[in-house]
């Protein structure tokens, strides 16, 4: 599949945001190689799919940081579809773990992948007004 590549338009205009945003990323280019290997190796699925969901509840709590202290007012929808992504990609690591097939872990990608560019893109910038005058 095609990697993701990090554009401006996904900048939020937080390095530390921004910065997380690019490794996620590295994260999912890292899990489609890994699912695309010459030889698929479940277990090295596995072991790439954990590191991304350990990095994305990180940059969650960080995000919702940052929020929290500009008084972002869209904070608590914002971390509403946190919640709900971490329940969405937990029930497809779960269904990955009873059946570890390329299949279920291409569902993974496509999932991780379609909701971190269009929650960048429809959410996170929305709060660049209210980090403008801020360094973090």
């Amino acid at each position: 599949m095609a990697k993701i590549v990090w554009r401006e338009k996904l900048s939020v205009g937080v390095e530390a945001i921004d910065s997380d945003h690019r490794t996620l990323i590295e994260h999912i280019n890292t899990l489609d190689s890994a699912i695309h290997a010459q030889v698929y190796d479940s277990r090295a699925v596995a072991i790439t799919l954990l590191r991304l969901i350990e990095y994305t509840k990180k940059h969650f709590e960080r995000e919702e940081r940052i929020m929290v202290s500009v008084q972002y007012p869209g904070y608590i929808e914002h971390h509403r579809e946190h919640v709900k992504a971490v329940q969405a990609i937990g029930n497809l690591s779960k269904h990955f773990t009873e059946e570890p097939t390329k299949k279920n872990a291409e569902h993974i990608y496509q999932f991780t992948t379609d909701w971190l560019v269009n929650h960048i893109i429809m959410s996170d910038t929305k709060i660049t007004p209210y980090t403008k005058t801020v360094k973090f």
